[in-house]
């Protein structure tokens, strides 16, 4: 971990800033502000900076003006996944800002992606969503991965129908598909994750679970059987019925407990 005078070193993570001649030129107006008038940053201190998807730079700043911030770079990172357990959630679209709530407090968690998806009782419908609202979630991703400390920011994918979730499924090489379902009333997602672990070899560490969560009205019994013939296992996460802006987040944070902690 990289250290600044004896203290931790203060993180960023680019949007799309260039890189020309060993410098980076940070030209966003929330970054700019963060550092210059959030972390007192001046010229010459150090700045730890990632592109979010692994690769990271020790840096200095060697200017900084109200428009940009130029950033020296000292040497290269190499930095490891925030989890070895790869948790994509799968997230029936909600009402309202929920989603916002959604992908807010599953980036503070470690989950590694999230992809939106229509159902029939989903509101508002998956064409419904648009550009604008899209790029709002991923710079709530951002920002929740700046508070959290984390160089990773998960990828959100765009809205997907029904359809096309349930074709992807079988397709995408998960170790575990659970799907988690209000009429589940055996298995758990402890029980069903103990059932992975007996499956896998000891040196095998790592694992990519995928985790589905229905919107307000739930899944119909006929998306749930879909859902099943693609490898989907049903859950439950005990008696208490949660809010879908609760249950995906507490879904990854078990997950994470299980396997990764």
């Amino acid at each position: 971990m990289a250290h600044d005078g004896g203290k931790e070193m203060r993180r960023l993570i680019l949007q799309n800033d260039p890189i020309v001649n060993d410098r980076i030129v940070i030209k966003d107006k929330e970054d700019i502000a963060y550092l210059s008038i959030v972390l007192r940053m001046k010229e010459g201190n150090r700045l730890l900076v990632s592109d979010g998807a692994g690769k990271a730079w020790e840096t200095a700043i060697e200017t900084i003006t109200r428009d940009e911030i130029v950033l020296e770079i000292i040497i290269e990172q190499h930095l490891r996944e925030d989890c070895k357990t790869r948790v994509t959630l799968y997230q029936g679209l909600p009402k309202g800002t929920k989603m916002e709530e959604v992908i807010r407090k599953a980036t503070e968690l470690g989950v590694y992606r999230i992809i939106p998806f229509g159902t029939t009782r989903a509101i508002p419908d998956a064409g419904d969503v648009s550009i604008a609202k899209s790029e709002r979630w991923h710079r709530i991703a951002k920002e929740a991965s700046r508070q959290s400390r984390r160089f990773w920011v998960p990828e959100i994918d765009r809205v997907r129908s029904f359809k096309e979730t349930v074709s992807g499924l079988a397709e995408s090489g998960y170790d575990l598909i659970l799907l988690l379902y209000e009429l589940e009333e055996v298995r758990t997602i402890k029980h069903a994750l103990q059932e992975l672990k007996a499956c896998k070899s000891e040196d095998d560490s790592e694992w990519n679970i995928a985790v589905l969560i229905g919107p307000e009205g739930g899944f119909e019994l006929w998306e749930v059987e879909s859902l099943i013939n693609e490898g989907a296992v049903t859950a439950t996460m005990g008696d208490t019925i949660l809010r879908t802006e609760t249950a995906g987040p507490i879904a990854v944070a078990m997950i994470l407990y299980e396997l990764d902690l």
